[in-house]
């Protein structure tokens, strides 16, 4: 039997044209591109990035804490804008140091960091290359000590003023009257401020006012063979260089019955007053990062000794200078020291982690991110000291477009709305977690008025509302309590990291009870003007309301106790916005606007 193969037919040959291999070329390089892209971004996720400049010192790839350790170091002395004070034909420049300009770092390093983070995507990605080219810069604000330059002022008066002279005749020769001139301090101090904060390196006029010409009796008022007081009373502190005086007019006013008399009180106190808040500087704690490699804590922001006028002691040697006649007299200021000694470190038991806790964030919005970053850093490097109080809002501050903060959705009332500070409850959320699955007593602490799925569980979130609704925790170890917040918005992760000297404790957090559920109300429909005849948006999802416990057990040197934490949550209606004329589902008419 013969077999028949069949008949060869050779393979259809496909040929690539010259534009299949354009085609593919570009999809190459355009998925090559955006690897690229999401590598570049990835890696700048903690990082400023690179190109970006602070004063001219570059700090492109550093993360904040980095950058500000850096320019700690290049920018020790940073220049002030030159500023001159004249009268007359004559002028007088104030130095730096006469200022005592201190340049605002963080707030510089803060700003470079949101380089390329702030616009859309297309603008994000255009300040980015601009950046990579060392066209982004920030430049650092400088603060002012006003009692340094009321001091510096206070010197110059005491060259500009002389006092008016009464007609007078001597022998054949007749001088007329002639004004004096003296200085207004404090209209000076305040001009001087004004042009140095708007940036503004001109020259400024020294603010003075004209005196008259004594008269008869006036010349017998300040004739030191009376009992008014003929000279300004100076008080001084050599070590802060501060200076205040009261001239004689002053003091007559606070000496009705002369010198020897009673003192009036009330005005005097209401000077010393205005000297202290001049005087009062607040110390300023330092700031830490723990670095794992080295062990320990190294520091991103120095501490500063801060001052304060002992009001009790200026009043004394006021009313003792004037009621004795004195001229002179020690101007009681007092050094006021940080809580968080910069000097101090190896003292403060930072050695280790001791609670850490996280949330997610991921797919949250442009705006809603920006706000948890700017929150976040706000944390870095703070230190809590020994039996201290951790309080949120006190670091944060005012939750504001000025601070920093984005429009997004916050809870108002028995709505969500749109409002500024959208995102920062996530912030405060996880410091909660962390500060509760380590131990530490709860001062504070609020639910949100419903249940947020951004928190995961309910029962362990923690909102805030600057500055009357707040999260507390209290340090109750013997070291200092070191807060690290780590941001990943790539990943949409948050996580608060507490570093000290672990205590002798383990703490156990059960999972939450639920009880005491309600169901959600109708949906409620409004009309809404912006949407057309037959359009429907909803705007509220419902939820549940309930009550929900979380207890944890914390067994510490031998003992064992329980606490917990209740959240009531309140039920929350749908609300959909419809159009005008829109009839409701299942109903036949449209809702009453």
């Amino acid at each position: 039997m013969q077999t028949t193969l069949p008949a060869y037919r050779p393979r259809p040959t496909f040929r690539r044209s010259a534009g299949d291999f354009v085609a593919i070329w570009f999809v190459v390089a355009a998925l090559s591109v955006l690897a690229g892209l999401a590598g570049w971004q990835f890696w700048h996720t903690d990082r400023i990035f690179t190109g970006v400049q602070v004063a001219g010192v570059p700090v492109g790839g550093m993360t904040r804490a980095a950058a500000l350790l850096h320019l700690s170091r290049e920018l020790r002395v940073y220049p002030s804008p030159p500023l001159s004070i004249s009268f007359e034909d004559r002028a007088w420049t104030l130095s730096s140091a006469q200022m005592q300009a201190r340049p605002d770092l963080l707030g510089a390093v803060n700003a470079a960091y949101l380089f390329g983070r702030q616009g859309t995507l297309v603008q994000n990605l255009a300040d980015q290359w601009t950046a990579l080219f060392g066209q982004k810069t920030a430049e650092p604000q400088l603060a002012y000590d006003e009692g340094a330059l009321r001091y510096a002022i206070s010197q110059i008066a005491a060259e500009v003023r002389r006092p008016g002279r009464a007609e007078m005749t001597i022998g054949d020769l007749h001088l007329p009257s002639a004004p004096g001139v003296d200085v207004d301090v404090d209209a000076s101090t305040r001009l001087v401020l004004a042009r140095l904060q708007a940036g503004e390196g001109r020259g400024v006029a020294l603010q003075t006012f004209a005196v008259a010409p004594p008269d008869a009796q006036s010349q017998a008022a300040t004739d030191p063979t009376t009992s008014a007081p003929a000279l300004p009373l100076v008080l001084s502190d050599p070590a802060s260089g501060l200076v205040f005086a009261l001239d004689p007019a002053s003091q007559r006013r606070l000496l009705p019955n002369g010198v020897g008399g009673q003192v009036n009180a009330p005005a005097l106190a209401e000077i010393v007053d205005r000297w202290a808040e001049d005087v009062y500087i607040p110390a300023q704690d330092a700031r830490l990062r723990f670095d794992v490699n080295a062990g320990g804590p190294v520091i991103i922001q120095p501490s500063l000794d801060g001052r304060q006028l002992n009001v009790e002691a200026t009043l004394a040697a006021v009313q003792n200078a004037l009621t004795s006649g004195q001229s002179q007299s020690q101007l009681p200021v007092e050094v006021v020291a940080p809580k968080v000694d910069s000097n101090r470190i190896d003292e403060m038991g930072i050695r280790e982690l001791v609670a850490n806790g996280t949330t997610y964030y991921a797919g949250s919005s442009r705006d809603r991110i920006l706000n948890i970053e700017v929150a976040a850093e706000k944390f870095e490097g703070v230190v809590i000291p020994p039996n201290g109080i951790f309080s949120f809002n006190s670091i944060v501050q005012d939750v504001s477009a000025t601070n920093g903060f984005a429009d997004s959705l916050i809870i108002w009332g028995d709505r969500t709305a749109v409002g500024v500070g959208g995102g920062v409850c996530q912030v405060s959320t996880t410091a909660f977690r962390s500060a509760f699955l380590g131990g530490f007593p709860i001062v504070e602490r609020y639910n949100h008025g419903y249940v947020v799925s951004w928190y995961g569980e309910p029962g362990m979130d923690a909102t805030i509302y600057t500055p009357s609704v707040d999260f507390k925790f209290r340090n109750d170890t013997s070291a200092f309590l070191l807060v690290q917040p780590v941001v990943d918005s790539v990943s949409g992760v948050i996580s608060f990291l507490y570093y000290g000297t672990k205590p002798d404790r383990q703490v156990t957090v059960g999972q939450p009870v639920i009880s005491d559920i309600v169901e959600a109300g109708e949906p409620v429909y409004q009309e809404d003007d912006s949407l057309a005849t037959g359009q429907i948006k909803q705007v509220e999802t419902a939820k549940r309301g309930l009550t929900v416990t979380v207890e944890r057990t914390i067994v510490e040197n031998g003992e064992s106790r329980v606490d917990k934490i209740v959240s009531v949550y309140q039920p929350w209606s749908a609300v959909f916005l419809v159009g005008p004329g829109t009839p409701i589902p299942g109903q036949e008419k449209p809702p009453t606007p």
